[in-house]
């Protein structure tokens, strides 16, 4: 039996990680101890790793007028372990359910579609048994391909409504931009957001691109169907997509920039009747701000797409026409916090988000921002303390930008990523 001093454990089951363990006094090995049956799981160090360690044979040695009392302290501690485990499991088992029950409603959105024809080009095995859950039953026909070669075979025999690609096989979807294989083209990246700039920035004529943490399982099943759905049937928009069914979403409409701090504390104040700690709340404050800064400022263009505010110091009030206002909606389904804010003006692009980005993980912030009254750092900012970013853009028409944040996520874990999806 082992009791944790310090460091972190993972608990491991047929290869998945079921738990982990990081507190001083958490105590691993107690099963086999009570059932005296040898361990069901492993137990693998995430970083260096101090415990003491109780061998069984060593409770022989208590003295028989102390063994019962020793006896009873000790399945008080093993009944106090089993209680605290089991209000854990029921409390994943819950969440288990909302997630089922969400893939099979994002599902029901793709049978909705018809008969299609994906490509998922796809080296990762695991990724692979991802993406057949996902859409099995759905009425899609994935084919994958494991490696170009494979790829190289579908895509000369038949079309595709959709493409999508690992970053490790970019000359597919050269190829299928080339020759209209397909009209929706997907690239998958990792979460690194500085590498995945390097990536997009090569491979202009992709309009989506969806990230994936290949530790999140059961959020890369959700995210890579939602992904499916938005680009198959062209409905990019909405928070709605991303959280659990029956979420109360809150709509506030933005008039102008005197309305920011109203509007966010009302956001707060409502966070924090759910219990949410303050130091992600500090987060959503930090990242709605900045959201509500680029909608007011630099959203805002004329009939021949000139900004209209951008100039002007972030200071300066600014009182919005009624065709210029913009939407900030908000919701929490338990596990994720959902913030957007949405503008009629759709003229955010995929070079903006990219140069923007790039210049910020240059160190070179603000390089860009000549003649503008912001710092150039809003998206950097809200990449870097959001779980996840989507962005949605219908040129010329719309734009929204989706902030999620995974209350599951420690924030040793967190690692900022984002989508965009351009129509």
């Amino acid at each position: 039996m082992f009791f944790l001093r310090s460091g972190k454990v993972e608990i491991l089951l047929s290869g998945e990680i079921v738990a982990e363990l990081d507190g001083a006094g958490d105590v691993f090995g107690e099963m086999s101890v009570i059932s005296e049956n040898p361990a069901t799981t492993s137990v693998r160090a995430a970083d260096d790793v101090e415990c003491f360690v109780v061998k069984v044979e060593d409770f022989n040695y208590v003295h028989p007028k102390d063994k019962d009392h020793f006896d009873s302290l000790l399945y008080r501690i093993y009944s106090s372990i089993l209680v605290e485990r089991l209000i854990k499991t029921n409390e994943k088992a819950r969440l288990f359910e909302i997630a089922n029950r969400e893939l099979q409603r994002v599902q029901v959105d793709l049978q909705e579609l018809g008969d299609k024809e994906v490509l998922l080009v796809e080296s990762d095995k695991k990724q692979q048994v991802i993406a057949r859950m996902a859409v099995g039953g759905t009425g899609v026909r994935l084919d994958i391909a494991n490696n170009q070669q494979e790829a190289d075979g579908f895509i000369s025999s038949k079309k595709y409504d959709s493409i999508l690609c690992e970053e490790a096989f970019l000359d597919i979807l050269v190829t299928a931009h080339k020759n209209k294989i397909a009209p929706h083209l997907v690239l998958l990246t990792a979460p690194d957001v500085a590498q995945n700039l390097v990536t997009m920035k090569g491979m202009p004529f992709v309009d989506n691109v969806m990230s994936r943490d290949p530790d999140d399982r059961s959020f890369t099943v959700r995210s890579l169907l939602t992904t499916m759905t938005k680009v198959l049937n062209r409905n990019i928009f909405g928070i709605e997509k991303y959280l659990s069914w029956g979420a109360d979403v809150h709509l506030k409409t933005v008039q102008s920039s005197k309305e920011r701090e109203k509007i966010k504390d009302d956001m707060i104040a409502y966070f924090k009747k759910s219990g949410i700690r303050t130091s992600i709340l500090d987060r959503v404050y930090l990242v709605s701000e900045e959201m509500l800064m680029n909608s007011i400022y630099d959203a805002p263009t004329d009939d021949k797409g000139q900004a209209l505010y951008n100039h002007l110091s972030r200071k300066t009030e600014v009182k919005l026409e009624k065709d210029q206002w913009s939407t900030m909606r908000y919701a929490f389904d338990g596990t994720l916090i959902a913030v957007s804010v949405e503008d009629p003006f759709g003229a955010l692009t995929k070079e903006l988000i990219i140069q923007y980005l790039e210049s910020c993980y240059q160190g070179k912030a603000g390089t860009l921002n000549l003649n503008k009254g912001g710092a150039g750092r809003g998206l950097h900012q809200i990449i870097e303390n959001s779980d996840l970013t989507i962005f949605n853009v219908k040129r010329g028409v719309k734009t929204e930008v989706i902030s999620l944040f995974n209350l599951e996520i420690g924030r040793k874990e967190h690692k900022p990523s984002f989508h965009y999806f351009f129509i």
